[in-house]
């Protein structure tokens, strides 16, 4: 308990919330008790010592204080969690090196420009000082033309718009800000009041695992390109034109839906074998359409099940004889055959050439 609250305060306080700026959203406050909120800043205090005055003072007034409202309704919530399933707001990190594809869930900033939708490519290269609070090492010189480069950054110790403005000094093209100590995916956003800073790149928020990966593949590869790909369907609840501005600690994959990886095998599976995945289901489709068209009586042809005593004797097809309780199919012509057999015999045939195996006359002429 004690370390999501601190985590979702410290959030807070790192996209630059004030008090009156948190707001409670799906959760009842009275649970949030004072015990609760002093083994938060228990926590809080061994891991973000730099805020660790600021978070006692939030959790104070927020410890104290009772929801002026209620929860939200049960509705509203349903159609908030709808909304976010239906539309994810992920994008995909990807990460490619000779036969091998990687791709990670990332979440775009809430300032800054939006990421294109066209994605965009560069080389991933590790911030320093990692956490990018200050002024940090510029860009790597390369003999590359137009070679885009992504800073890597550490979360925490000031704010993210801070981080981002000190990659695109220093002349990156995007900054990849990564969580520390979890998995969680935040939401990067500053108030409009606080937004001094001019960012014109894009940035995006990793959990710590996606980090470890892409670090060791930085320090045991000279080069390392990533790509960001925007997936069909992606929504940025950021740039929603509403008037209420909703900052969520964490978000968490809604969507069940292949990663970009697992997209590009299926499409060049389909692009190998998708004409003759088509023409057989073609084939098969015209097989069953055909089967459904001749296991019931066309018109013109009349069912009856043999009786003893009746004046038919054999069938002409199999040559055995009609025994009590067969199922016979007569045709036009008035020649009697079993219902299997005379089906099997008109299914092999064209259909503008279906004809009685007796006088060869066809079957749907007096249909």
């Amino acid at each position: 308990m004690g370390i999501l609250l601190s985590e979702m305060l410290f959030n807070c306080i790192e996209n630059g919330l004030n008090q009156s700026q948190i707001i409670c959203l799906g959760y009842d406050c009275q649970h949030f008790s004072r015990a609760s909120w002093t083994e938060a800043h228990l926590h809080t205090s061994d891991i973000f010592s730099p805020y660790y005055s600021e978070i006692v003072a939030q959790a104070k007034v927020i410890s104290i204080m009772w929801c002026s409202v209620e929860a939200l309704p049960l509705l509203v919530a349903f159609s908030l969690f709808l909304e976010t399933a239906l539309a994810t707001p992920f994008v995909h990190l990807v990460y490619t090196q000779n036969n091998s594809c990687l791709d990670f869930k990332a979440v775009p900033a809430c300032f800054g420009p939006p990421v294109p939708l066209t994605g965009l490519k560069g080389y991933l290269v590790e911030a320093v000082p990692a956490n990018a609070c200050h002024p940090i090492k510029a860009t790597p010189a390369s003999n590359r033309t137009l070679s885009s480069f992504i800073a890597l950054i550490r979360r925490y110790d000031c704010p993210f718009n801070l981080k981002v403005f000190h990659a695109q000094e220093a002349g990156y093209q995007a900054a990849v800000i990564y969580n520390s100590y979890s998995d969680l995916l935040v939401s990067m956003a500053v108030p409009m009041e606080e937004s001094r800073l001019q960012i014109v790149i894009p940035a995006l928020f990793i959990g710590g695992t996606t980090s470890t990966l892409l670090k060791r593949q930085v320090r045991s590869a000279k080069d390392v390109q990533i790509m960001v790909v925007v997936p069909w369907g992606h929504y940025n609840f950021c740039w929603d034109k509403t008037d209420a501005a909703v900052y969520e600690s964490a978000l968490h994959c809604l969507l069940i839906w292949p990663g970009y990886c697992t997209q590009q095998v299926f499409l060049k599976f389909f692009h190998e074998f998708g004409l003759l995945i088509s023409l057989s289901m073609g084939t098969s489709f015209l097989l069953l359409a055909s089967w459904v068209k001749w296991s019931q009586p066309s018109q013109g042809i009349r069912v009856k099940t043999f009786r003893r005593g009746d004046r038919y004797d054999s069938c002409v097809i199999c040559l055995a004889e009609y025994e009590a309780g067969d199922l016979l199919n007569i045709l036009p012509c008035a020649h009697v055959f079993h219902y299997t057999c005379i089906n099997t015999w008109l299914l092999i045939q064209p259909m503008a050439e279906q004809t009685c195996p007796i006088c060869k006359q066809m079957v749907n002429s007096a249909i």
